[in-house]
């Protein structure tokens, strides 16, 4: 009789769990690598200076994407990486601040793998909102979290200005150690203690090499030929993030999953203090190609074609429509995508003319890409500037550094990309002022000017002070002209910098100062 019993029951479990390896070994693992404020000439094999081998091999081994698009700016870009829509749709067009979230109206990308029975994890910078409890990453379709809330957190003590933010699943954690080398090492940690019957959905968003400009010595020292101290210190960071995406490759290599295994890497945005654009047009914070077209690489053998390099122009928005087609992911959507799938081309290589208009944009300015064409409309919310708005339009194939402003040869264009971006430039109009975006600067680092060939630099060892939500620890430095490099911010902390305090000697908590119910 127990034998009758008995064996059914075993026969129901074996049968649950070859369904669930199936189940694993059908839908492909996803893992997304972005990193902060890294510029077009900060990976080696754009030929700059920078050691980035890991990156580089991911090249030899994917698909370069040479015409990738991400916002200027971070919250924007993680906005609509994570709801497939223009970031101005929701409200989002600077970093945002202490008192706005990311919408809870719309599936994000990770609630949307999570549904689908994917292990959900995330390590990094979130910087989408912590108004309330519901808004931190862990109640946001994240089975596991691990970093701050906030930009810009010291490397070393995981703290910003009068802060603590540093929390694995909402809870703050007291752990030593360089912040970038942690984020790899949770991250390695997570994959290689999965749930093997599922697959995982990992978004690793790397604060490096975002200020403050901070780094171990001994990468520092490797960029001794370098004069400028700022540039130093940022090589040696994009070296150690290099490391650590490196690990994490190195992990799922271990653990036999790299032919089932989608890897994407990208910049957030264009570089700032330290970093290099290249001869492009524009930094950080500008809808210039300096700002928005950055170095990306798809992985996955046997499915996207090594040693590639893709030409097809492609926005972050893109991204979750064209996973959701390569993998056949459910979503529930209440708006439909501002993006369009690219499988078809990552499947090959090859170009194909968009369906869709790309459009990125800022608090006051925003740029649509369309075929040949690339309008930039700058100064369009009269409360960001004090001048007429501009029209500008590029040949952009022709013409990558955007040096000729073709605007008056050509009219109809204009007047075309004009009507059908007006619903953009709307949203721009009703933007809120753009100071209640960007929040204070940092005290500390002194400011320099902004000059024809670069912007002057900060006092490399000025005490940075407590930044807002665009600058951390230390004071913004001077913007460079075109082909020139900004200034630095406040100086470099250390590893034995005190964390701050409340007035009764406690260390401040973000997470779990956070409003709950």
């Amino acid at each position: 009789m127990y034998k009758k019993t008995l064996l059914p029951l075993i026969g129901g479990i074996i049968l649950v769990a070859v369904s669930n390896l199936f189940a694993a070994a059908k839908n492909p693992n996803v893992i997304i690598l972005v990193s902060d404020d890294q510029g077009w000439m900060d990976v080696g094999y754009h030929g700059g200076e920078v050691s980035t081998p890991n990156i580089d091999q991911m090249v030899k081994d994917g698909m370069e994407m040479d015409r990738w698009y991400s916002y200027p700016i971070c919250s924007p870009t993680r906005t609509s990486l994570l709801t497939g829509h223009i970031s101005m749709r929701h409200g989002v067009f600077s970093p945002i601040p202490g008192n706005m979230t990311i919408t809870h109206d719309e599936q994000l990308m990770n609630e949307a793998f999570k549904d689908a029975g994917y292990m959900t994890m995330t390590a990094g910078k979130w910087h989408l909102g912590l108004t309330h409890k519901r808004d931190l990453p862990i109640n946001r379709g994240f089975d596991h979290t691990y970093g701050s809330l906030r930009a810009g957190p010291d490397y070393w003590t995981h703290g910003r200005g009068e802060t603590k933010d540093w929390a694995r699943d909402g809870k703050t954690v007291f752990e030593s150690g360089y912040a970038t080398d942690l984020f790899g090492n949770e991250i390695s940690r997570l994959i290689r203690e999965r749930d093997t019957s599922k697959p995982f959905f990992t978004y690793a968003a790397f604060t490096a090499p975002h200020t403050p400009l901070q780094a171990p010595q001994e990468y520092i020292d490797r960029y001794a030929h370098i004069e400028d101290e700022s540039r130093r210190v940022y090589c040696a960071m994009v070296e150690v993030l290099d490391v650590a995406i490196g690990n994490i490759l190195k992990t799922v290599d271990d653990e036999g999953i790299r032919d089932n295994t989608i890897v994407l890497f990208f910049s957030d945005n264009g570089g700032a203090a330290g970093a290099d654009n290249g001869n492009f047009r524009g930094r950080k914070g500008t809808v210039y190609e300096g700002g928005t077209r950055l170095p990306s690489v798809f992985r996955w053998p046997g499915k996207i074609p090594a040693g590639v390099k893709n030409e097809q122009p492609m926005v972050v928005y893109d991204l979750f429509p064209t996973l959701v087609e390569a993998i056949g992911l459910p979503t529930k959507l209440n708006t439909p995508f501002d993006g369009e799938s690219l499988w078809d081309t990552l499947q090959t290589g090859k170009v194909r003319p968009r369906k869709t208009d790309m459009i990125i944009g800022n608090a006051s300015s925003y740029s649509v890409h369309s075929g040949e064409y690339k309008l930039v409309h700058s100064n369009v919310n009269s409360g960001q500037s004090d001048g007429a708005d501009l029209v500008e339009l590029f040949k952009i194939y022709e013409d990558p550094y955007e040096e000729t402003n073709v605007a008056d040869q050509h009219p109809d264009v204009v007047d075309e990309l004009i009507a059908r971006s007006e619903f953009a430039a709307n949203w721009i109009r009703e933007a809120p002022a753009q100071s209640n975006l960007r929040g204070q600067r940092g005290a500390g680092g002194r400011t320099g000017g902004r000059g024809a060939g670069g912007g002057g630099r900060g006092g490399p060892n000025a005490q940075g002070g407590a930044g807002g939500n665009v600058d951390a620890a230390g004071g913004r430095g001077g913007r460079g002209g075109r082909g020139g490099r900004g200034g630095a911010g406040g100086g470099r902390g250390g590893p034995t910098t005190a964390p701050a305090l409340d007035a009764n000697g406690n260390i401040i908590h973000v997470h779990e100062s956070v409003p709950g119910d």
